[in-house]
């Protein structure tokens, strides 16, 4: 097999003990399914029954006639009603004293959740007990039904079947059923409980055993959850299967045991926990001795959300990986920011009008080791911001407060700027409106100090840095009538912006870099992320917007923004030291609509004195009530340091239903630069009433040991038994819902 075509196949087949509550409810799973009844009798709910007494027992008919002693005998359409108990039958005899019912003929019973038709059989008032021949039943809540020949009421609450067949398909169509030789459906606990059963899947056997469980409801329950099976060019043969471990109400877990004939044996542990106060998620997976690199390999994740109060808050957040490979020889269930550096976190939040305090511990893993060490990045430890803002009394006039005090650490200390910023930057504003126009000026000084030491240990002497930003911001409002329906806007907007220059090349770059351009960035105060720089400008922002709005509903179906930045001088302060000679900026112009179920957006980025485009996207989504997806994107990034980097990508997408059972899946995201593919995607579902199936085959761009580039193939295959406890692959899924946008799975 090339290396250039590995496969992965995944099956996810085979259910044990099970577990049905990880399914996605954004969509009826039983939509396909008629209506479930075993007879011409519809099934009624036992609260809808007449309110009555327990011990109290209502019995009419066609005909009745009083035999010896205590006994009735009811002919012709006999309706028995007693609490949570309706039955009906041709023939009944009542035995007063015993308090025993003898029926036959067509006899059906509603009783909690479940719906029983029999030839005839017999029921115990006194306790509720009762025993029926050839019996259809069928259960409401759970979508199961079934037949055997006979049914034993134990109690109220608990249903015994022998040599029973149920399913959740209907009657007379099922494509999946389980046999069992003894079966135990108990209402309370929402779980059923069978003997030497069989599974069969469209006339075959798939599984046998001795001894399961499974729901009938919601309820969570100890059990094993579906195996995978597959194999693949990095781990060769591989089995998993899957333990959830329901602890208590507020805690459960999945253990993981995985066999792969060319790595080994590994075990992975998802562990959740919910308090009144906090809630959380600890990941874990092993693998000892892994036998192609003859080490021990593992990845952790760990994340907790503590509310103490009202307005304070802790979050942790933390993760670590043996080696920067893991993810590709092995993959994960574990979703992780990156792959080259793993973030760990500790983020105490207070939060009280007017005021937002964070206090923030932040150190990172580089587990990618080919990057320099003097290249990565700077730990925070800590980092102290408080942020605030309100109104003067009741006047127009506002203030806000944005601070901040870190501590910047290195893993290189012994070569690299460490030591300590704050920047204090208090500010003014004055908004100003009518029913057409705008006007706010504001005023603010930007002071930032620090603390530092060289490589060496010995202390750098940097001047403080204070600065007045001052702005104006102001703008008209125009619109008209279009039709009587739609009103069209026209927005002119001006905006200035004052920031003197001050010499910043001794300042150190901590965490600061600029700006992606956008229609946003033409009204921002600084050009750049961080404090570690604050751009000189002179300039003025001219931009106009007209938007299209219903008139009856406000809803905006049109949007169109156009606008440039005109400087009074160069721009000295930067990154890489070299200033910025432009007189205009860019033109950035971007539209956006929707109309009915179709959903634009474009932006373009015109370079006016190489008269080129520097950036061009296009993003259009169709979805409708039918789930019919349909997305098409464009992207276009010019590198000006490096022209042969630049990026020019198409994305299509789809996930469109062809009738009301089978949908299309498929994607195709294509390198125009390149001239390769990325990622591409095609699969199929199928949906039926009473099970589910996915087929997907993914082939996408990965690196080798040696950093070169080649493609990776994945099928992956899911079936679904719908009412059985049947659990979706995660990462199947999550595959399709970044790949399609707006994709939801119906299971």
């Amino acid at each position: 097999m090339k290396l250039s075509s590995k496969y992965l196949l995944v099956l996810s087949i085979w259910p044990i003990f099970l577990w049905a509550d990880t399914k996605d409810n954004t969509v009826d799973q039983w939509l396909l399914c008629p209506e479930i009844s075993s007879s011409p009798h519809k099934y009624i709910a036992p609260e809808s029954f007449p309110a009555q007494s327990k011990d109290e027992t209502r019995i009419s008919a066609e005909e009745v006639q009083n035999a010896a002693g205590d006994i009735t005998i009811f002919n012709g359409n006999v309706l028995i009603e007693r609490d949570q108990l309706r039955l009906r039958a041709d023939h009944a005899t009542f035995n007063k004293t015993m308090q025993k019912l003898e029926i036959d003929g067509n006899v059906h019973i509603d009783s909690i959740d479940m719906a029983i038709d029999s030839d005839k059989g017999w029921l115990d008032l006194n306790n509720n007990t009762g025993k029926f021949n050839n019996s259809i039943y069928t259960s409401p809540s759970s979508h199961l039904q079934g037949k055997t020949p006979t049914l034993t009421i134990a109690s109220e609450k608990e249903t015994i079947l022998i040599d029973s067949r149920f399913s959740s398909c209907p009657q007379g169509n099922e494509d999946w059923h389980l046999d069992t030789a003894f079966l135990k459906l108990d209402q309370v606990e929402e779980e059923g409980t069978a003997k030497h059963a069989v599974l069969w899947f469209k006339n075959v056997p798939i599984f046998y055993s001795p001894y399961i469980k499974f729901p009938l409801g919601d309820k969570r329950r100890s059990g094993f959850l579906f195996p995978t099976l597959g194999t693949s060019g990095a781990r060769g043969f591989e089995i998993s299967v899957p333990w959830y471990w329901n602890i208590a109400p507020n805690q459960d877990a999945i253990l993981t045991p995985r066999y792969m004939r060319d790595r080994g044996h590994q075990l992975n542990t998802n562990y959740r926990y919910l308090t009144h106060s906090s809630e959380g998620q600890l990941d874990i997976e092993y693998l000892a001795d892994d036998e192609k690199l003859n080490i021990d390999r593992h990845l952790v994740k760990f994340n907790n959300d503590t509310s103490f109060t009202d307005h304070l808050s802790l979050n942790l957040n933390a993760s670590d990986a043996s080696d920067e490979d893991y993810l590709n020889d092995l993959g994960s269930s574990i979703a992780v920011s990156n792959t080259t550096h793993l973030e760990r976190t500790a983020t105490l939040t207070y939060s009280n009008e007017p005021w937002t305090v964070t206090t923030l511990a932040q150190t990172y893993e580089t587990i990618d080791k080919t990057i320099a060490q003097t290249s990565r990045p700077y730990r925070r430890l800590p980092q102290i911001q408080a942020n605030a803002s309100d109104n003067f009394s009741d006047s127009d006039l506002e203030w806000t407060l944005s601070t901040e005090w870190v501590e910047f650490d290195h893993e290189k200390s012994d070569q690299k700027t460490t030591g300590s910023r704050f920047d204090f930057y208090p500010k003014l504003n004055w908004p100003l409106q009518g029913s057409a126009w705008f006007f706010t000026p504001s005023v603010g000084v930007r002071h930032t100090q620090y603390d530092l030491t060289d490589s060496s240990g010995a202390k750098i002497n940097i001047d403080d840095r204070s600065l007045t930003i001052s702005s104006l911001d102001t703008g008209l409002f125009f619109e008209r009538d279009i039709n009587n329906n739609y009103i069209q806007t026209l927005e002119p907007r001006l905006y200035f912006l004052h920031v003197p220059f001050e010499d910043q090349t001794a300042i150190p770059i901590f965490d600061t870099s600029e700006f992606d351009f956008t229609f946003e960035s033409l009204f921002r105060d600084s050009r750049f992320s961080g404090a570690d720089r604050v751009g000189d400008t002179e300039q003025v922002t001219l931009a106009i917007t007209s938007r299209f709005l219903n008139t009856d509903t406000g809803k905006e179906l049109l949007s169109l923004n156009i606008g440039q930045i005109y400087y009074g001088e160069d721009r000295r302060v930067s990154l890489d030291n070299i200033d910025k000679t432009e007189s205009k900026s860019d033109i950035i112009s971007e539209i956006s609509g929707q109309w009915r179920d179709w959903t634009t957006r474009a932006t373009v980025q015109w370079n006016p004195d190489r008269k080129e485009v520097d950036k061009r996207n296009l993003q259009i989504h169709y979805k409708n009530d039918d789930q019919e997806i349909f997305n098409i994107g464009y992207r276009y990034r010019r590198d000006l340091n490096d022209e042969t980097q630049s990026l020019e990508q198409t994305d299509i997408s789809l996930s469109w239903p062809i009738t009301n059972r089978y949908t299309l899946l498929g994607r195709w995201n294509y390198s125009i630069t390149e001239k390769k593919d990325i990622d591409t995607i095609a699969g199929i579902e199928y949906n039926s009433c009473c099970w589910a199936m996915r087929l997907v085959s993914q082939r996408f761009i990965r690196e080798d040991s040696n950093n070169k580039d080649f493609h990776d193939t994945t099928i992956m295959f899911q079936l679904i038994l719908k009412g059985f406890g049947s659990v979706t692959d995660k990462e199947t899924t999550n595959t399709l819902k970044n790949a399609i946008l707006g994709y939801q799975s119906e299971y």
